[in-house]
């Protein structure tokens, strides 16, 4: 005993596409936005690790010239020259938020030298797209070790 409209509406197919649209568009957004924030993070660790991978390949050429050194990681982040030319091979990281950490007792005794570098993510794109995840994207920690 179901009315003659009811039946009709419970049969057409009108409209369909708009409830199929309604439910995974916003699916589809929130996809595509995970992919732009992995991309990004992987990106900028990349870079990061470039940057500490060329640094301490450059100090390698500093030690090979046979000056003294004493924190050959120090010289090289006050070396403004070398951190802007290696920070514009660079695409996504910050000068203001990369840090060159001291590594006074370089080279080790048997001959190593680890560069580390950490890259504060702090106000990037990043940070913002990672906290709406529930992430926290502080700082990431990158070190190259080369051996003299």
């Amino acid at each position: 005993m179901i009315s003659k409209r009811f039946q009709r509406f419970i049969k057409s197919s009108s409209g369909g596409v708009t409830v199929e649209f309604v439910i995974i568009f916003p699916l589809m957004v929130l996809l595509l936005i995970l992919i732009v924030f992995a991309s990004l993070l992987v990106s900028t660790a990349s870079d990061v690790q470039q940057f500490a991978h060329e640094l301490s390949r450059e100090a390698l050429g500093r030690f090979g010239s046979g000056a003294a050194i004493t924190d050959v990681c120090t010289q090289m982040a006050n070396d403004s020259g070398l951190m802007s030319r290696l920070l514009s091979q660079t695409l996504l990281v910050e000068p203001s938020k990369l840090t060159v950490l001291a590594c006074p007792s370089q080279p080790s005794a048997d001959g190593f030298v680890t560069v580390q570098v950490s890259y504060n993510f702090a106000g990037s794109l990043v940070q913002a797209l990672g906290q709406n995840f529930g992430l926290d994207m502080g700082i990431i920690s990158r070190s190259s070790t080369i051996r003299l």
